[in-house]
């Protein structure tokens, strides 16, 4: 289960010390001190960068409180640090662009060292790098990183309500808590999978009446070319919502779907290739959704990726696996928690 927690703000601080403290300042200022922007008003910009200076800033940061009940974490966007660097051809180190992503790996590898190191913070992840603005001729470069807590804006779950670890023979079928919509289902080495190459198939965990706010949790054993996820306010086989875990052409994504008529619009999309969260066939993978009225929150190995609000199906109670003609990924420790808080 999720760890439990009320975040305070982040200072920025905190985040100078962290970075500060552990910065790898290497001989001949490969790696210079950052500079930080401490207020608001002290904006940095790319012409304020000088040679063998790194100028950081951190960007708004924002709250939502929404009332939530003691069990909730604070729902807050996550943080962004910006930054600026310039580095002239004569001086040690590499230039231009690659200089900038020296920059980025130090403090990614800082985030990645000291996950648990700032005390407003339950658990600080890195979740992505964006290239912003580039000076080529005058060789300033801003990149952007993103900083996320763990289960940053995640309902919480109170109680286990079902769980099912397909501890059954091979060959059997899902078993009586379960309704196959499309594909036929089964277990395979104490695991669930799609035992036919259907398009979209699903199966629907119908052994207990459940709730549209909930928790929904499963391990994925993952595959080369993957398409496999969980289904969650379900109406009929022609209108749900799916996040799914793909693989193609050797990339990897987290993906979600609104489905409307058999209808699938892409409404979010994730590369976890070349990140912390991606993973080799093989591999056990956690995905999760988190129901809390509007707020929908798709969750891989316990790091939010996606939060959409959005009212399509919102009453909608069933909840369940989705295979995408994918016969070789597979489903293991399938759990359902309560929520708690209001709108129940």
């Amino acid at each position: 289960m999720p760890h439990a927690y009320v975040a305070e703000p982040v200072d920025l601080n905190d985040l100078q010390t962290l970075f500060t403290d552990n910065w790898d300042t290497r001989s001949g200022g490969e790696i210079p001190l950052p500079t930080f922007a401490q207020t608001d008003i002290s904006r940095f910009d790319p012409s304020t960068a000088t040679d063998a200076k790194v100028n950081i800033m951190q960007g708004e940061l924002l709250e939502e409180q929404v009332g939530y009940a003691a069990q909730h974490v604070r729902r807050r966007l996550p943080v962004t640090l910006d930054f600026w660097t310039y580095r002239v051809t004569t001086s040690a180190g590499a230039t231009g662009r690659q200089f900038m992503h020296d920059i980025k790996q130090e403090l990614r590898r800082i985030i990645f060292a000291n996950k648990h190191s700032l005390t407003s913070w339950e658990f600080i992840r890195y979740k992505g790098f964006k290239e912003i603005y580039e000076d080529s001729t005058a060789l300033r470069f801003h990149g952007q990183i993103t900083l996320e807590l763990e289960e940053d804006g995640v309902p919480v779950p109170t109680e286990e309500i079902v769980s099912d670890d397909f501890n059954r023979a091979n060959g059997a079928s899902l078993g009586g808590n379960w309704t196959a919509d499309v594909g036929t289902w089964g277990i395979d080495t104490n695991q669930a999978d799609l035992q036919s190459a259907t398009a979209n198939a699903h199966a629907r965990y119908t052994g207990s009446t459940l709730k549209s706010n909930l928790r929904l949790e499963i391990q994925i054993i993952t595959a080369t070319n993957m398409d496999a996820g969980l289904i969650f306010r379900w109406q009929d086989t022609s209108n749900y919502w799916v996040a799914r875990l793909v693989e193609t052409g050797g990339v990897q994504f987290v993906r979600a779907y609104q489905v409307v008529a058999a209808s699938f619009t892409l409404v979010d999309e994730f590369r976890t290739s070349s990140t912390s969260l991606d993973w080799t066939a093989g591999d056990q993978v956690e995905l999760s959704v988190d129901l809390q009225n509007t707020l929908m929150t798709i969750s891989v190995k316990g790091c939010a990726i996606f939060r959409r609000e959005d009212s399509y199906l919102e009453d909608e109670t069933d909840h369940g696996l989705y295979s995408n003609s994918d016969q070789v990924s597979r489903f293991d420790d399938f759990v359902i928690y309560e929520s708690g808080g209001s709108g129940r």
